[in-house]
């Protein structure tokens, strides 16, 4: 995620919010019809509780028909997609994107069963290698005068060497012999798992192709520069610990534990955490956007901070379709995703006649709703202990007031005193993590005994030398 930000920094500077716009747009709706390239076989080898080779070679084969086929789609709806948006440069991000769908099934097949098998160091040098890869190339490109094309070929490019990389760490029982026999298991189950991803993804990428239809590409970039940066400060807190999630509760499931108790457990350490710092980052937007991506986004700013509060509904249950899927009811996670992304995609177009601030302030509204939603038909159809639910996260809700109010206190009389200057932020980033820590401890929240473990296993080795 770090080098992620590195990338965004660097291109932020290098394009302007027009050119980020255009590609903003083309890969928007590519990135939605992927979640359907892949048709959950990932997801499906992940939770079997028994694996074969059979499976494993019927969910690359069901991977195969639909991944290429979907990549021939894109390339041949590259035209009529540049036409409807009036943007010829769509056509060629078009084409340049549609070659991962090609890679797509001999890189999610080995990585899911390298999930399955908990081989989370082999991933993170997967990742590595694939966020390197794209940073250098794409910097290169941009320079060498491709602009938003180069954002293209650098995506590409680092595809190929994820694929490379994957080779090395590739489970032995995974061969490249796909099979077409017994699919129906795989696809019922994939069938909701990528409409629900479908759904997921559409939430944040409906905004890049809503407005670029309705207005211009410079308020595509915009826009989509405020919540790209509200989606990495949730995502470098989130991705570390989703990849665990389902297998977690998975587990749990198939031991006859209670998956109901894991899965609050879970979303009060990941509350305690995350809530606090998206509460924070609505406050210091501004500085923090400057800071990160230069002034000529500086208008992305209030953007960043309605659509804060939304990162903060949407993580509370940022773990129900892993638990969802976990208790065999993917039905109901499609349900869920359905009917919430058709509200954000009708609170974009009755927001946007009003101003870009007033579609953040739609992604807040129905992020509420999203909230209380996704609680009721958990209590209702899973039997989750709404009242319990509610009461383990007043501890969440304290430490965030206690963030919040403090930020906000120290960046305004920072700004009385410093304005125009970078120490009100600065003041805010060393004094919070002191005041989070604190309320940790005052109220006896549960990430207490995670902060003592985190600092005994530092001292250890500190002592030990291994700093």
């Amino acid at each position: 995620m770090l080098i992620g930000l590195a990338s965004t920094m660097i291109v932020a500077r290098l394009l302007t919010p027009d050119q980020i716009g255009t590609f903003a747009i083309a890969s928007a709706i590519v990135m939605v019809i992927s979640e359907f390239r892949l048709l959950g076989a990932g997801m499906y080898l992940v939770r079997e509780s028994e694996m074969t080779e059979e499976k494993v070679r019927a969910a690359l084969g069901l991977t195969m028909l639909i991944s290429w086929g979907m990549g021939i789609g894109i390339w041949l709806s590259a035209i009529p997609v540049s036409e409807l948006y009036d943007l010829p440069p769509v056509a060629t991000i078009f084409t340049i994107l549609s070659v991962s769908f090609f890679l797509a099934p001999f890189i999610s097949i080995p990585a899911a069963m390298l999930t399955r098998e908990f081989r989370f160091r082999e991933l993170f040098f997967i990742r590595l290698g694939t966020s390197l890869s794209n940073l250098i190339s794409t910097v290169v490109l941009i320079h060498m005068g491709y602009t938003y094309y180069a954002l293209a070929w650098g995506y590409t490019f680092s595809v190929v060497v994820e694929f490379l990389i994957i080779l090395t760490f590739m489970p032995a029982r995974i061969r490249w012999q796909p099979s077409f026999r017994n699919l129906k298991p795989i696809a019922s189950f994939g069938i909701y798992n990528s409409l629900a991803g479908f759904f997921r993804r559409g939430v944040v990428t409906a905004p890049d192709m809503i407005i670029g239809k309705l207005g211009t590409t410079a308020q595509v970039g915009l826009f989509s520069r405020g919540l790209g940066f509200i989606e990495f400060m949730s995502q470098i807190l989130l991705m570390g610990v989703k990849p665990v999630v389902l297998p977690f509760l998975s587990e749990v499931q198939r031991t006859g534990k209670d998956v109901n108790q894991a899965y609050i457990g879970a979303t009060v350490l990941l509350g305690g955490f995350v809530w606090p710092v998206l509460a924070v980052a609505s406050v210091v937007s501004l500085p923090v956007i400057r800071l990160f991506f230069g002034d000529q986004w500086d208008a992305a700013a209030p953007f960043a901070t309605m659509l804060a509060y939304w990162a903060m509904f949407r993580t509370v249950h940022w773990f129900s379709s892993d638990l969802l899927v976990a208790r065999g009811k993917e039905r109901l996670m499609v349900l869920k995703e359905g009917v919430m992304f058709v509200l954000y995609c009708i609170g974009i177009v009755a927001a946007y006649p009003h101003g870009l601030v007033y579609v953040a302030g739609s992604f807040a509204v129905v992020g509420f709703l999203d909230f209380m939603f996704t609680t009721i038909l958990l209590g209702t159809f899973l039997n989750l202990e709404i009242i319990a639910f509610f009461h383990a996260w007043i501890g969440n809700t304290l430490i965030t007031g206690v963030c919040w109010s403090s930020a906000w206190g120290i960046y305004q009389i920072g700004k009385q005193w410093f304005d125009g200057t970078a120490i009100p932020f600065l003041a805010v980033a060393c004094l919070l993590p002191l005041i989070w820590v604190s309320s940790i401890f005052l109220i006896r929240h549960p990430l207490k005994n995670e902060v003592v473990n985190g600092w005994m296993w530092f001292i250890n080795k500190f002592r030990s030398g291994a700093f």
